[in-house]
């Protein structure tokens, strides 16, 4: 199948094993295709592809072959699927054209829009994400830290820098922004810092300006990151004998002054947590973040006079847009539950 194939050899040039993984997906689509509905991958549409979806999660209606779904399929997985699917259909369209018009629909095309455009244009995770409970399972972990095990995550950490870092993140930061962090990008003065790259990305160019954004801090998390800067940092940067642009260095072992690593730094929090007497498989490194957030949201909702707007809200987490902060809110938040009564209580009165 030369198609196909030129399309394997394109997802190949950078790196073989992406090209042996798309193959793989790609080839099991073009066989249930021929298999279940005998046909090829041009005369697929949106219901042939569903069908593929429902076989992955379900298992073969026909004959009666159902799939466990406990055993190697994941929530990554099903997206890795729809990820390749609506990319090869992307590259047919653009590679041999088609004098359609495609629907640029979230959920679904026009009746009269056939072929490549009714796939790849379609959103098919939303089929996903409503068997994800069964499918990838549930994990409980902490996503908002209350004021008491923020506080006995403080005093347990063994280095400055580990507390540093921690309290970054209690800044509304990600762990990966604040492991960006440089020297160069830190005013300890104003108390202003700000990441060199966002979600693994780098922002930074070489002669270019920083454009990711830059948060004022707590004085208490300045007077951390100052302390750490000159007690610990040193010795690690010398006995390294390399200088680094980074803030957080590794202060011992055979990495020493080379930067934080994420995973050495999860493990660091995971043993602080153990040894305040938090459970350390509840620990992640995102929770910080979402217990900013929280804070804000609450902040504003008891003190609507000086509520932040939406625009600072995503300026402060480096949102592009509003509808970013759904996923760290807490529906059962007491205060934000109180505002709104007395919003409500207060508005009766008014119209009385």
């Amino acid at each position: 199948m030369i198609v196909p194939n030129q399309y394997i050899e394109m997802k190949s040039i950078n790196k073989a094993g992406t090209g042996k993984s798309y193959a793989y997906k790609l080839c099991i689509l073009l066989n249930f295709l021929y298999e279940k509905h005998n046909i090829n991958y041009e005369n697929a549409s949106n219901k042939h592809i569903n069908s593929f979806l429902d076989f992955l999660i379900y298992g073969d209606k026909v004959d009666f072959k159902i799939n466990n779904m406990y055993a190697n399929l994941t929530y990554s997985t099903l997206s890795g699927y729809v990820s390749v699917i609506t990319d090869f259909y992307r590259f047919l369209d653009r590679t041999y054209g088609s004098e359609m018009v495609f629907y640029e629909s979230e959920r679904k095309c026009r009746t009269q829009s056939y072929l490549y455009g009714q796939i790849y244009r379609y959103e098919y995770k939303y089929l996903i994400d409503r068997v994800l409970p069964d499918v990838k399972g549930s994990r409980e972990y902490i996503k908002w830290y209350t004021k008491s095990e923020k506080e006995l995550l403080c005093s347990n950490f063994k280095t400055l820098r580990d507390e540093a870092v921690f309290r970054l993140t209690l800044e509304g930061f990600r762990i990966d922004e604040v492991l960006s962090m440089r020297l160069v990008d830190y005013n300890a003065v104003e108390r202003l810092i700000k990441p060199s790259r966002s979600k693994r990305k780098s922002s930074v160019v070489p002669g270019f300006e920083n454009k990711l954004r830059m948060v004022r801090i707590s004085e208490k998390t300045a007077n951390i990151i100052d302390n750490y800067l000159f007690i610990e940092r040193p010795g690690a940067e010398n006995v390294g004998g390399v200088m680094r642009e980074e803030i957080f260095l590794n202060l011992k072992g055979k990495n020493i002054g080379n930067p934080l690593a994420y995973h050495n730094y999860l493990k660091i929090l995971k043993n602080c947590a153990e040894k305040s007497g938090i459970d350390k498989a509840k620990i992640r490194t995102h929770s910080g973040r979402s217990t900013k957030v929280m804070e804000v949201l609450e902040n504003n909702a008891q003190n609507p006079d000086c509520a932040k707007s939406d625009l600072q809200i995503k300026y402060l987490f480096g949102w592009q847009s509003i509808n970013s902060i759904e996923p760290y809110m807490n529906h059962n938040s007491e205060i934000m539950a109180k505002a709104a009564f007395d919003r409500h209580s207060k508005g009766g009165e008014n119209d009385k």
